[in-house]
C-alpha cells in the first residue's frame, strides 16, 4: 500500500511539474510565434515594450488586396492628386522658353499676389489688354487666334489658353495707337474721346473699358531718343498697372534702332526685373528670323506669316514667333495663377 501511494503521489507531481513546464514555457512560445504575445503586451504596457530590444516576429507583407483595402481608410482631407499637365514645349528656334517667357521665383510669387488683387477689385480673368504702337497693329498682334485660322501642331497644349482668353485677341485696345509713346499713355489728347473720359489718358480708359486681369506691354519704338524719358514713363505704366491689379507683362522689342547696345530693351528688362513681373523676351525670338523678321523700314514686323505651326516657315516668320512667344506667356501666366479657379468661383 505504500508501495501505491508513493507511485500514485510520483505520478501526481509529475503532471503538476508537466503542467507548469506547459503553462511557463510551451504556451508563451505557442502565442509569440502567433504573434498574440506581442500584441497583447503592447496593449497592457506599450511603453515597457517600446523600450525592449529583444526580437520579434516580423509580420506578413500586405497582399495587394490589404493594401487596395487600406487605401480606403485614408483620411479624405488630403486632397487629391491634379490631373498632369499637358506637356509644353522646351524651345523655340533653340532658344529655351523659359528663356522668353521668364518667370523668376519672385515674380512667380508676385504674380499670384497681383491677380488675387485684381480677384478681390473685381478684374475679368479672362481679359487681356494690348499696350503699344503701330508695331501691334499691322500685322494684327495675336488677331489670329480669335479668326481661328491656325494650326499649332506640336503646341497644341495652348489651345486651353486661346479658349480661356477667347474673344480678347482681336479685341481693338484703346491703348494701342500709331506713334504711341510710352508717356503718351497718360495724355488724354490721345485717347478716343467716344469711348474715354475727358480726363482719361489710352492706358486708364483701356484699364475701364476692358477691365482686364493682364496688359502686354510692348512700346520703345518711337521712345528711341529719349531713353530717361522712356525708363521713367515705363515705370509709371507699371506701377499704375500693379495699383490695380493688373498683371503687367513687359516685352522687349524686335528692332535695333537704338544700335548694338540694345539700350531700350535693356531698360525693359531692368524694368522687369526691378518690379518682379514677367518678361516677355521677344527681342530673343527675333534673332533667330530672317532680318528679325521685320520689313525694309526696320521697325514693323513683316506681315504675312504663315500660322501653320506644323510648317518650318512659320518658324522664320516675325509675326509667327510674335504670336506664338506671347501666348505662351499668356499660357503659363494662367497655369501659374490658377485662372480657371477663379472664374468658377
Amino acid at each position: 500500500m505504500k508501495f501505491l501511494a508513493s507511485y500514485n503521489f510520483h505520478r501526481a507531481l509529475v503532471a503538476i511539474l508537466s503542467a507548469l513546464i506547459a503553462l511557463l514555457v510551451v504556451v508563451p512560445l505557442i502565442y509569440d510565434f502567433a504573434g498574440v504575445r506581442t500584441n497583447l503586451e503592447e496593449y497592457i504596457a506599450p511603453t515597457r515594450v517600446a523600450e525592449r530590444t529583444r526580437k520579434t516576429r516580423v509580420s506578413r507583407a500586405a497582399t495587394p488586396t490589404v493594401l487596395v483595402a487600406m487605401s480606403t481608410r485614408v483620411s479624405t482631407n488630403i486632397p487629391a492628386t491634379p490631373a498632369p499637365l499637358l506637356p509644353t514645349a522646351a524651345a523655340l528656334n533653340g532658344i529655351p522658353v523659359q528663356r522668353f517667357v521668364f518667370l523668376s521665383d519672385a515674380t512667380r510669387a508676385h504674380v499670384r499676389d497681383i491677380f488675387a488683387l485684381g480677384q478681390s477689385l473685381g478684374r475679368n480673368p479672362r481679359a487681356v489688354s494690348k499696350v503699344g504702337d503701330s508695331t501691334m497693329i499691322y500685322p494684327p498682334f495675336l488677331a489670329v487666334f480669335d479668326r481661328e485660322t491656325y494650326h499649332l501642331g506640336k503646341y497644341a497644349y495652348l489651345q486651353t489658353t486661346i479658349d480661356y482668353h477667347a474673344g480678347t485677341f482681336g479685341r481693338a485696345s484703346i491703348a494701342v495707337k500709331k506713334g504711341m509713346h510710352t508717356w503718351s499713355q497718360f495724355d488724354p489728347a490721345w485717347a478716343i474721346p467716344e469711348l474715354c473720359a475727358p480726363d482719361e489718358g489710352p492706358l486708364a480708359c483701356e484699364a475701364r473699358a476692358n477691365n482686364p486681369s493682364i496688359a502686354l506691354i510692348r512700346l520703345g519704338a518711337n521712345d528711341t531718343e529719349f531713353p530717361r524719358e522712356f525708363e521713367r514713363n515705363l515705370g509709371a505704366i507699371v506701377k499704375y498697372c500693379l495699383e490695380r491689379g493688373i498683371i503687367p507683362v513687359l516685352g522687349t522689342k524686335p528692332d535695333r534702332l537704338e544700335g548694338e547696345s540694345n539700350l531700350l530693351n535693356n531698360i525693359i528688362r531692368k524694368t522687369a526685373a526691378a518690379h518682379s513681373i514677367p518678361l516677355w523676351d521677344y527681342d530673343l525670338l527675333a534673332g533667330t528670323a530672317p532680318n528679325r523678321g521685320l520689313e525694309p523700314d526696320l521697325i514693323h514686323m513683316q506681315g504675312g506669316g504663315t500660322r501653320d505651326y506644323r510648317s518650318p516657315a512659320a518658324m522664320r516668320a516675325g509675326d509667327a514667333l510674335e504670336d506664338l512667344s506671347a501666348l505662351m506667356m499668356l499660357d503659363a501666366l494662367r497655369r501659374e495663377v490658377g485662372a480657371e479657379a477663379a472664374t468658377a468661383q
